[in-house]
């Protein structure tokens, strides 16, 4: 009987966390610029702690050219789906934009968007600027996911060479 008493006040107590989370979510839809950048009401958004490869980068998978700057775009535009996501601002960069942790409520569970995309291999760990995603990185690329499986230039290499360039 104790028992009984315990596991229906352990599951009320988790069905109520549960609602309450729910109700404290509250998504803003963004427009997605690149795999790591998101605009809204003309305010442009970094995402903390990635570095995804620029909307025109190229990469090479199975010796043919893979738009995997596209392909970031379009999984952080996936993620972000018709709900949004849920950001909150850390500050800014020197650029002016504001820098953001993303989440989305998947089961009830807040998902970190820079996790996610770390993890899925469309981005790597900014490392130069902070030491979150690292774990995530390693293992994506330990299962060759996203830009792992191909030959690319990191995202930071790909934009001083291009600015070496002009």
């Amino acid at each position: 009987m104790k028992i009984k008493y315990i596991f229906y006040t352990l599951l009320t107590f988790l069905i109520l966390t549960m609602s309450t989370q729910a109700l404290d979510w509250n998504p803003q839809n963004y427009t997605i610029t690149d795999g790591d950048t998101l605009k809204r009401n003309g305010i442009r958004y970094r995402l903390e702690g990635i570095d995804a490869p620029e909307i025109n980068q190229i990469c090479t998978l199975n010796n043919q050219d893979w738009e995997c700057g596209l392909a970031a775009a379009l999984y952080l535009e996936q993620l972000h789906g018709a709900d949004g996501f849920e950001c909150e601002d850390l500050g800014q960069d020197r650029y002016k934009r504001i820098l953001a942790r993303c989440y989305i409520l998947e089961d009830g569970n807040r998902m970190d968007i820079g996790s996610l995309m770390v993890g899925e291999g469309y981005a790597l760990a900014y490392r130069r600027y902070s030491k979150d995603y690292i774990g995530e990185e390693e293992l994506a690329k330990e299962n060759n996911k996203g830009l792992w499986r191909s030959k690319f230039m990191k995202p930071w290499e790909w934009r001083r060479a291009r600015s070496n360039k002009k």
